[in-house]
């Protein structure tokens, strides 16, 4: 097969792309919505997320209602962003009002305590792998490729995953309650917590193929209350088992066991519409779990990559992590280096409300003629976005944590021994949305068999570089994360590009990444210097680092183009 090569690109603008002549038999408006399908909905919806048509109902997303036009790079870009802004604040707020449940945790319990937690929830993600058999993103793939066939078809498709995931994960948690000994001792936990841990992973499953209807139907806004409507069950159930009722850790999994309930009740009228035990008769599995199966160990390498550092300090064994780590318990290490892990949320956060609007986004727009420049803009706004998300982040965390009130919330001084790990977080964080948007050709051009090999090698490098790291020090464990996503990075990218070639601009990425690398540095000299962190002079220097700094040098070494800074001119203008 030969690679399909993109258009050259000579456009020097990121957001408003110069004209250019239409070539014959392309589409100008490229998403103008299609006739809805006999035996489908014959009345057009207006999707929640402000799209003129869901994919599932007949039309393509995103769809123009009127006019030419609506193909253009800043209006994808636009779209692109809106549903990011939509999916992304229901994770902004759900995801910061759950975080702030770490500093509560922090101060309840004890870092021993919090480190039982930490483990609970660093191998639920890899144990949701073996329940949900990589159907949710299946089912994004199969829902877009039968989005303009009649409503069985589509029902079909969405009874085939979601059935597949409720009896494959009912046997997977019978399996581990009746192996709870031997699980537990596995996975250095207590019995109860595991059993915990099987049933939220069990819950999460079940809910997460709806969730992913949702995405594809353009029903954001349902997808955000549901969200956020979980996290103030979950956080409101915190609150009241463990300070009112005292429960401990176990009012933790509790809380999350009946958040996860009440919203797959509430999905219960989407399921009913939607799953038809008939249709499986005579369905084609075998399109699906090619789809599938080739996701799932590459998602276990991920998830792997993600959490191997705290797998691997939860296996260290008490008498090394006293040696290494000053006393401190294997359970207390995990406790301290996830609190600290988590202070990096607000990248999580820009990263994760891209990602869940990118997947179905690249894979409805992949077909478009001029895709391939589309992401490579995609990515330089994306990285250009969470640079200046690190530098703020990396350059106010510590003088945030100085502050006395601030300091003093941990329940031990301990919790902030991990404080240094913080930038390298943040930095993981950055490679992870590099890889999954140079991944996008491997999912648009059904080449998903070379992931488990992209993630394994990941995985590999991770585990290898936390069992060295892990008897040297924190930070050394962290540098795992980011190094793993590098190198997925650029395999990813290599791969990707033989048979979906994107022409990403890497020297540009590279400049960036040398102003934010001299930005920090900068501070760091600052803290080195002696300089405290909450003193008036030392707060003035970072900020004029991250507000004028950053941008006079982004325009000033010629990062920025003209019809870039003419665009941001524009939408500040606009903005007022």
């Amino acid at each position: 097969m030969t690679a399909r090569q993109p258009p050259r690109d000579d456009d020097e603008t990121l957001l408003i792309p110069q004209p250019r002549r239409a070539a014959p038999g392309d589409d100008v408006t490229v998403l103008r919505p299609a006739p809805a399908p006999e035996g489908g909905d014959t009345t057009a919806r207006t999707a929640e997320s402000g799209d003129t048509e869901s994919p599932l109902e007949g039309g393509a997303p995103g769809a123009p209602a009127t006019g030419a036009g609506g193909g253009g790079f800043a209006s994808k870009l636009k779209r692109l962003g809106s549903e990011s802004l939509i999916y992304g604040l229901s994770s902004i707020v759900g995801r910061f009002l759950s975080y702030l449940l770490q500093p509560y945790y922090a101060n309840q319990f004890n870092p021993g305590e919090n480190g039982i937690q930490s483990v609970v929830y660093t191998y639920a993600p890899i144990l949701s792998i073996v329940f949900l058999l990589g159907m949710d993103v299946a089912y994004m793939r199969q829902a877009a490729t039968v989005k303009d066939a009649p409503l069985a078809e589509r029902q079909r498709a969405f009874t085939m995953s979601f059935a597949t995931v409720a009896l494959a994960g009912a046997v997977a948690l019978l399996a581990g309650l009746l192996l709870a000994g031997p699980l537990a001792a596995f996975f250095v936990l207590p019995v109860n917590a595991l059993r915990f841990m099987l049933a939220i992973v069990y819950t999460d499953s079940l809910i997460a193929v709806p969730y992913a209807h949702l995405r594809m139907s353009g029903k954001a806004k349902k997808y955000a209350v549901l969200r956020l409507l979980f996290v103030l069950i979950s956080v409101g159930l915190n609150i009241f088992l463990i300070a009112g009722l005292r429960w401990g850790v176990t009012g933790i999994f509790v809380a999350n066991l009946v958040g996860n309930v009440v919203v797959f009740a509430l999905f219960l009228p989407e399921v009913a519409k939607w799953f038809r035990p008939a249709a499986l008769k005579g369905a084609a599995w075998g399109p699906l779990w090619h789809y599938a199966l080739p996701i799932m160990p590459a998602t276990l390498a991920v998830m792997v990559v993600e959490n191997g550092d705290r797998m691997v300090l939860n296996w260290l064994p008490d008498a090394t992590s006293r040696a290494v780590y000053g006393g401190l318990s294997t359970k207390d290490v995990v406790g301290i280096y996830n609190f600290d892990y988590k202070l990096g949320v607000a990248m999580l956060l820009v990263v994760q409300m891209f990602r869940m609007a990118w997947t179905p986004f690249s894979l409805q727009h992949g077909r478009d003629p001029d895709a391939p420049r589309l992401f490579a803009r995609v990515m330089t706004s994306v990285m250009l976005l969470c640079a200046f998300s690190f530098l703020a982040l990396a350059v106010f965390i510590p003088s945030l944590a100085a502050i006395p009130a601030v300091h003093r919330i941990p329940s031990e001084p301990s919790y902030w021994l991990g404080l240094p790990i913080v930038p390298v977080i943040l930095l993981g964080y950055i490679f992870s949305g590099m890889y999954a948007i140079v991944t996008a050709g491997l999912y648009i051009e059904k080449k998903t068999r070379i992931l488990p090999w992209i993630a394994g090698a990941g995985a590999v490098a991770n585990i290898a570089i936390c069992i060295v790291a892990a008897r040297h020090s924190m930070v050394a464990v962290a540098w795992a994360t980011p190094a793993s996503y590098a190198l997925m990075a650029a395999l990813g990218a290599w791969q990707s590009n033989k048979v979906y070639p994107v022409p990403f601009e890497w020297l540009r990425l590279a400049h960036l990444g040398a102003i934010v690398a001299g930005l920090f540095f900068a501070d760091q000299w600052l803290a080195h210097a002696g300089w405290q962190p909450t003193a008036g002079r030392t707060l003035a220097v970072k900020f004029a680092l991250v507000l004028v700094a950053f941008p006079v040098l982004l325009a000033a070494t010629r990062f920025l183009r003209s019809g870039e800074l003419s665009a941001m001119k524009k939408l500040v203008l606009r903005r007022r």
